[in-house]
């Protein structure tokens, strides 16, 4: 191989070198969250392995480490706010700074028609989905424009934003706050070189939805209604991840990546 050859892979290489990086991931001890902590260790990246339950989050860091990377963990309940501040409290005493934020915790609830939604169960899937993405990212957004770092937020959605799941109102909402939640810091945070921007999964199979991608009807919907003909996995939004994390997109901000095998594109729900 030539040296002109040699130097393109070079500087391919270092579009996506996070070396020298420390990123926060929450919701990392399982799911696509722990593929994106992985993603970004290969990367480089020393990674902050926050998660609502720590013996998860421990198995993380664990797993990194023995992959030759550096990892910590943190328990966060991203809806407290005082689990919010000693998180990055914790990733500021470890690594000296944030570089990279992932709000990836969330989630849904039993299905409930909007008749029968709870106000109790309307704030919990708020809580969830959309303050503890709003108050993390203030939080960390703080430390980089203290320190006057560049920095990058990435924002987990869900294709529930565009086309809404059946008796999942509050979550539909939730998730099309975390578009706006990125679209309205993209503008306030450029100043201070923070980029914003979002990946949007649609049907992705983890260990927690495993057993419902397993159920013949379910296979039978997924076939329909992916034009890809299966649904993807956390690898495939860590990759995702991975590019708005790192030099590759250093001139984008408040965009939103779908991953979703084509699943917006399909008629029905």
């Amino acid at each position: 191989m030539d040296a002109d050859n040699l130097g393109s892979r070079s500087a391919l290489a270092d579009l996506f070198d996070l070396r020298g990086k420390a990123a926060l991931v929450t919701a990392a001890g399982q799911g696509m969250g722990r593929g994106i902590a992985h993603r970004l260790a290969e990367a480089g990246a020393n990674v902050i392995v926050s998660h609502k339950r720590l013996d998860d989050a421990q198995r993380v860091a664990e797993e990194i480490r023995s992959r030759g990377g550096c990892g910590i963990a943190v328990e966060t309940d991203v809806a407290v706010l005082d689990h919010i501040d000693r998180t990055v409290r914790a990733g500021m005493d470890e690594f000296g700074a944030i570089d990279i934020l992932v709000n990836v915790a969330g989630g849904i609830y039993p299905r409930t028609a909007f008749l029968e939604t709870t106000p109790e169960l309307y704030s919990a899937a708020m809580a969830r989905n959309i303050d503890g993405a709003y108050f993390m990212s203030q939080r960390v957004a703080r430390t980089m424009a203290a320190a006057n770092r560049p920095g990058r937020i990435v924002n987990i959605a869900s294709t529930a934003a565009f086309r809404p799941d059946f008796e999942l109102s509050a979550y539909n909402i939730a998730k099309s706050g975390v578009l706006a939640l990125t679209t309205s810091l993209c503008s306030e945070l450029a100043v201070h070189r923070i980029l914003v921007n979002a990946v949007v999964p649609g049907p992705i199979r983890t260990t927690n939805t495993a057993p419902n991608y397993d159920k013949p009807q379910v296979q039978r919907v997924v076939a329909d209604k992916v034009p890809l003909g299966h649904p993807g996995t956390p690898d495939d939004i860590a990759n995702a991840v991975l590019f708005c994390a790192s030099p590759a997109s250093g001139f984008m901000t408040g965009a939103s990546i779908v991953i979703d095998g084509g699943y917006m594109w399909t008629r029905g729900f």
